[in-house]
């Protein structure tokens, strides 16, 4: 695949990094204007397979290019057709592979600050106020970290899930895995669960699994 990635802030630039090395990718363009010590800086994205966006506005400004976008934001809209591909949409895929959870959270500096219960993270995140975050019609709870660190964790009766790595890493790598999942049928990353934590891993971030304890 031809995968562009418009150039917008560091999310974009963790992903196209994620992007470059992945055995799906051929070609890794930079929608300008902007300039790359890297990769190959275009104007005009038409050759592309998919876009790979981020930001509230993305798909209003890029649709009318034409082109598929895997998205980070949380649903759909014209043109995406992988949205959800961020650490919530991560929290959700894993919770989607996990027998009755119990318990799906997230903690990022981009959720923002939080007046609920304060849910214990592993470390280095900690405690994090968190709320409940209704995202495609899936629940789970979400709270704002002070500081570089970000978690994603889901507890079943069997066991208890988690990732933890830096906030920017993680934002970049959940983005760039949506590409596994573009098949051509609109859909958020957790329909392909399995393979888009699969993608993820294989971008670096690890996940730590531990059994649940009784009583």
């Amino acid at each position: 695949m031809k995968i562009g990635v418009p150039a917008e802030g560091e999310t974009a630039s963790r992903a196209a990094h994620s992007l470059a090395a992945h055995p799906l990718v051929e070609e890794l363009v930079i929608v300008g204007p902007a300039t790359s010590r890297y990769y190959r800086v275009v104007d005009d994205p038409s050759g592309c397979d998919l876009l790979v966006v981020t930001g509230p506005d993305a798909p209003e400004r890029h649709v009318s290019h034409g082109i598929p976008m895997v998205w980070d934001g949380p649903g759909p809209r014209p043109g995406v057709v992988v949205w959800a591909a961020s650490p919530v949409g991560l929290a959700l895929a894993m919770a989607e592979r996990e027998d009755d959870p119990t318990l799906v959270a997230a903690a990022h500096p981009a959720l923002g600050a939080r007046t609920g219960e304060r849910l214990r993270f592993p470390d280095p995140v900690g405690r994090v106020a968190v709320s409940e975050l209704e995202v495609g019609g899936r629940r789970l709870h979400a709270g704002g970290v002070n500081g570089s660190d970000a978690a994603v964790m889901v507890r079943s009766r069997e066991r208890s899930v988690a990732i933890v790595d830096d906030a920017g890493f993680m934002s970049g790598v959940t983005l760039a895995a949506g590409i596994v999942v573009a098949d051509g049928t609109p859909k958020p990353v957790w329909e392909a669960a399995l393979d888009y934590m699969n993608a993820v891993t294989q971008m670096g971030l690890v996940m730590a699994e531990s059994a649940a304890v009784a009583g």
